[in-house]
This record gives C-alpha cells, structure tokens and sequence, in this order.
C-alpha cells in the first residue's frame, strides 16, 4: 500500500511530496482598459475591423448579449494585457484573431492562442495564462498572467536593481 500523501505544511506549500524542489516558476502580467463608446464606435464605423480583431466565436458570444459593446470591449482588453504580458505588443506576423478568448460552462474567461502569438508565448517558458475580465457600461478591464516554466535558468527574467 502507497503512503499517505502528506499534508502541505508538512512539506511545504509547492514542494512536491518526495521533498525535490518544485520547478522554478515566474510570471510575466498585463493589464489593459478600454472605453466601451470607443469599441462600440470602431465597430460600427469600420465594420470590416470586426472580423480583422475578432474571431467568429468571440463575435457570436459578444452579439448574444443585449449590450454587446461591453463583452467586445472586454476581448478587446484582453487582447491588449494578453501582449502587454509577452512583453511584444503587436509584434510583425501577429494578427489580433491570434488570441481568443472563450468562455468555460461556468462563464469564466480562458484564452487560446494561435500563430505567432503562441510562438512567442511558447518561447517564453508559458505554461498557462490566467485571465480576468471585468466591464461596466462605460469602461472594460482585463488582466493577464502568464505562468511560465523556464527551460534553463538563463530564461527567467533578470532581477531589478534599485537605487537611489
């Protein structure tokens, strides 16, 4: 019969049972805002911009709502903190549709990356990202981390030094 597993405060909060040490682990955010009216006007002044920033998943569930403007707004942002936490912005070979945000049966958000976007997030050591939206009539916010697993320890981030 196996032994019992222990208890976490028996061998430490992320340490694994056999006592090793967990794998190193850092995380790269991103935080994006955006005006609702501002979305809403895009949209409806340029159309074609909807299928250039949205997949056709994200539109069908942006569209069931009564106000649409707020769930397109929070993709929007997304979209925005998901490359402000690769550090990228919108990199050449990137297109907007290279990340989707869907929705699990309970509603929350989780996002899919594609193409270019998921490269560079794969070359950063990304393990998942963990996505959170909120909107109100007027302002959409989103806020992204990207847990990542570095493959060698040069990967991981160069500490930050300050001085006075």
């Amino acid at each position: 019969m196996p032994p019992s597993p222990q208890p976490l405060r028996e061998r430490g909060a992320g340490g694994s049972p056999d006592g090793a040490a967990p794998p190193p682990l850092w995380v790269r955010t991103g935080m994006d805002l955006a005006e609702v009216s501002r979305i809403e006007e895009l949209m409806t002044s340029q159309p074609e911009l909807q299928e250039r920033v949205f997949t056709a998943r994200e539109l069908a569930y942006c569209y069931r709502y009564r106000r649409a403007g707020e769930h397109l707004a929070g993709r929007w942002a997304a979209k925005e903190a998901v490359l402000k936490s690769l550090g990228t912005g919108m990199a050449p070979r990137m297109a907007w549709t290279d990340i989707e945000v869907v929705n699990d049966r309970a509603g929350r958000p989780h996002v899919r990356l594609y193409g270019e976007v998921e490269v560079v997030a794969r070359s950063l050591g990304m393990d998942y990202i963990d996505l959170t939206l909120s909107h109100t009539r007027d302002l959409a916010v989103a806020h992204a981390v990207m847990v990542c697993r570095p493959t060698a320890p040069h990967d991981a981030p160069a500490p930050t030094t300050h001085t006075e």
